[in-house]
């Protein structure tokens, strides 16, 4: 039985019917391996991977030039990568009556977008960093609006004060306020989208803002170490253990021992942990209870 040939230029990435077409198959090869539908009217090679990029590419095939990627997706593409390694999905904002469909991973919004709104990257039309922190604060949910925010800023990309201001300059937008209330919690010492959500959990559970990498040093002023989140005056710490690598958290240990050395209390919840919340909420505040009590 003879092997089809697989034209290389299709081995690229993703591309369309017609695409397929031109390069001599057919209708009914597409319907069978090695080929895969990732969009209506798209295909990739089932060796080209199904990631983030493959599926923005797949997206770039099909959305018309009045298309601009937003949120987390405008996030990713400034360099915030704030998203589950599991969040394939593709947003795409269009203006009043002129959407596509949804499909499988892309979603479609409607965006009310100034000119100064849009930049292009790499020829992609996407909202600035200062709209698309903007949007994440009104539109998305529960810690994801501060870990797309904190994560911008952090990049240096906009500023708390620049956000405040484009909310200033605002009107008749959906969530505005419930987004303006938040612009203040926004930290750019932030480091990673985990510290983000652990900081959230603390607030939302009714405890005081922690610091955000707050240094310590010992009595002779030397560097001891940087911690995630702290509340200086108890000399309570709460760090989230991202570690992998056995030097990294090695070291992390070796830290942690001169810290308490020096009286404080380490406290350090992991992915798993951040699944109950209220856990811990507890944990920590008892931590602070019983400081304060000493």
């Amino acid at each position: 039985m003879s092997v089809a040939r697989v034209p290389t230029e299709l081995l690229r990435g993703p591309f369309r019917r017609s695409d397929a077409l031109a390069c001599g198959l057919t209708d009914a090869a597409l319907q069978s391996r090695p080929w895969e539908r990732v969009l209506w009217g798209v295909w990739k090679h089932e060796s080209v991977p199904d990631d983030r990029a493959t599926r923005l590419r797949a997206a770039q095939l099909v959305v018309p030039s009045c298309g601009v990627f937003v949120s987390r997706t405008a996030a990713w593409l400034h360099g915030a990568d704030v998203r589950r390694a599991d969040d394939l999905e593709v947003h795409v904002g269009f203006p009043r009556g002129r959407r596509v469909r949804p499909q499988r991973f892309l979603v479609v919004t409607q965006e009310t977008l100034a000119p100064a709104d849009v930049t292009t990257l790499d020829g992609v039309p996407l909202t600035t960093p200062v709209r698309t922190a903007f949007d994440a604060l009104r539109l998305l949910r529960g810690a994801e609006r501060l870990v797309v925010a904190d994560a911008i800023c952090h990049l240096g990309l906009t500023s708390v004060a620049a956000i405040s201001s484009y909310f200033a300059g605002q009107r008749r937008l959906r969530n505005l306020r419930v987004g303006e209330r938040l612009v203040d919690y926004v930290e750019p010492l932030a480091e990673s989208p985990m510290e983000t959500r652990l900081r959230v959990v603390l607030i939302d559970g009714g405890l005081a803002r922690p610091f955000v990498q707050h240094v310590v040093l010992d009595a002779n002023g030397r560097f001891v170490a940087r911690l995630d989140l702290a509340y200086p005056d108890d000399k309570v710490a709460v760090e989230f253990d991202g570690a992998w690598h056995w030097e990294r958290r090695r070291d992390d240990d070796r830290r942690r021992d001169r810290l308490r050395a020096l009286g404080w209390e380490v406290l350090v919840f992991s992915a798993d942990d951040l699944k109950t919340p209220e856990a811990i909420v507890a944990q920590v505040a008892a931590s602070l209870r019983r400081r304060r009590a000493a």
